[in-house]
């Protein structure tokens, strides 16, 4: 198997997955060192992307990798010794050599947290500072305050950040205390796997017998019936018994789809927060964080600038970053200013505000249909594809009300949005065509 076109192939199912920062940034730089039994050896830079990688895009590149192979494959993330060594000699005054404080740590393995996303690296501005001191009052009197914790928002803005943050204080200040973060998905997956290998009794131990359980992107048990019953017994289990429950969403507990509404009464009964995009001085605050931790030399004016350019997300933010360290390595120059508007200047003239009439009306050219027609009585099935997309895009790009969204796609009401929009994100995962109109439908709508 020639490992090279295996992973280019790979690489350019990515660039239509995620941000062109996200692919520039990070996967962009990953090579495909080996590929024996189904198990890929993934090549990184340097310890950090790898910790990132792994961390936030396991599942989309075996998801690629599988397609690519027609095969199911898992994934091992490890530092490409070869890279690291062409770029270490380059650097220059770039790095500052890393001390020993600064020394990337291993995520525990019991408890599944990474112990580098704590209280001291989790950067409070407006957005987030309500969130933050509830979950700080959390870890002073686990169980009793605020639980459970129900924290919702959109993508990287520090979620899970914050969630692995009150793992981590909680698992220090109580020795024996048994913490567990998961995945909503690796719940249902460990769910599906006890009840095939006849192990439920242990399933059941290991979640309901942890003092701490915090669960990332509950909305994916939207549907899966099963696996609401099991977690609807495990979150009484603990809460009766006085134990802490941390969960988060991309939206609020009563407009996730396909969720009981036992299980909904239960995600509301303790502290609901959300979580904002972060405003400038965050992200100037953000990037001066990050940058601190791995010891970069980053001037206040690209700080600055950067700051000002990017102003989606911290995920964007930090591959923003990355690109710009990256870029400035292989060029074996140092960083300032004029670099970062040279690498940047085209996406700082190109932020304006995106508005509903921008959606729809770059939704319909892109399927080659009428505005009108995205809000008219027809059902042709490629119609209402283009309009389940437009319907997606108005309320996950500009978070607008479902009845909004109702009102402007021709009055319909909040459950025909509502299953629009979940249908969309079931098909997105493992439609590529899909991401790839959305994605393309998103570029445009700057341009």
């Amino acid at each position: 198997m020639d490992l090279n076109r295996l992973w280019q192939n790979v690489q350019e199912e990515l660039k239509i997955s995620v941000s062109q920062t996200t692919y520039r940034g990070m996967l962009a730089q990953t090579t495909l060192q080996d590929f024996k039994k189904n198990i890929a050896t993934v090549g990184c830079p340097n310890s950090y992307l790898r910790d990132l990688i792994e961390t936030r895009y396991y599942s989309l590149i075996k998801e690629v990798l599988d397609h690519q192979t027609k095969e199911k494959n898992s994934l091992v993330f490890t530092i490409d010794s070869q890279t690291t060594s062409k770029k270490n000699n380059s650097l220059g005054p770039l790095f500052k050599k890393p001390t020993a404080k600064n020394q990337d740590k291993k995520p525990n393995p019991e408890f599944g947290l990474l112990p580098n996303y704590n209280f001291d690296t989790f950067v409070v501005g407006s957005s987030n500072n309500f969130a933050h001191a509830a979950a700080q009052a959390i870890v002073k009197n686990p169980g009793q305050t605020y639980n459970p914790f129900f924290v919702w928002g959109g993508v990287g803005v520090g979620k899970t950040h914050l969630t692995h943050a009150i793992g981590n204080a909680i698992a220090q200040n109580n020795k024996n205390f048994k913490v567990l973060y998961v995945s909503a998905e690796t719940f249902t997956n460990e769910l599906v796997e006890a009840l095939q290998k006849k192990t439920i009794t242990k399933f059941k131990d290991k979640y309901r017998k942890c003092d701490c359980l915090l669960v990332d992107d509950i909305q994916f048990i939207a549907g899966k019936e099963y696996s609401q019953e099991e977690f609807f017994h495990t979150f009484n289990a603990l809460y009766l018994s006085g134990r802490q429950v941390v969960l988060t969403s991309d939206r609020k507990p009563e407009e996730i789809p396909k969720v009981e509404d036992r299980l909904i009464s239960r995600f509301m009964g303790g502290l609901t927060v959300d979580i904002q995009p972060p405003d400038y001085e965050m992200r100037l605050a953000i990037l001066k964080q990050k940058a601190q931790e791995k010891n970069f030399s980053l001037p206040e004016e690209a700080a600055a600038f950067l700051a000002e350019a990017v102003e989606s997300n911290i995920r964007e933010l930090e591959g923003a970053l990355f690109r710009l360290i990256i870029k400035a390595q292989s060029n074996n120059v140092p960083i300032d200013l004029e670099f970062t508007q040279n690498l940047f200047g085209s996406l700082k003239r190109k932020v304006k505000k995106t508005t509903p009439k921008t959606v729809l009306s770059q939704t319909a050219k892109h399927f080659s249909f009428k505005t009108k027609d995205l809000c008219g009585k027809s059902r042709k099935s490629e119609l209402v594809t283009a309009r389940h997309v437009a319907i997606y895009l108005l309320r996950k790009d500009l978070d607008l009300p479902l009845m909004k969204i109702g009102e402007l796609i021709g009055g319909r009401d909040h459950t025909s949005i509502m299953y629009a929009i979940e249908k969309i994100e079931r098909e997105y995962s493992n439609n590529q065509g899909l991401r790839s109109d959305i994605n393309k439908i998103r570029n445009n709508f700057q341009s």
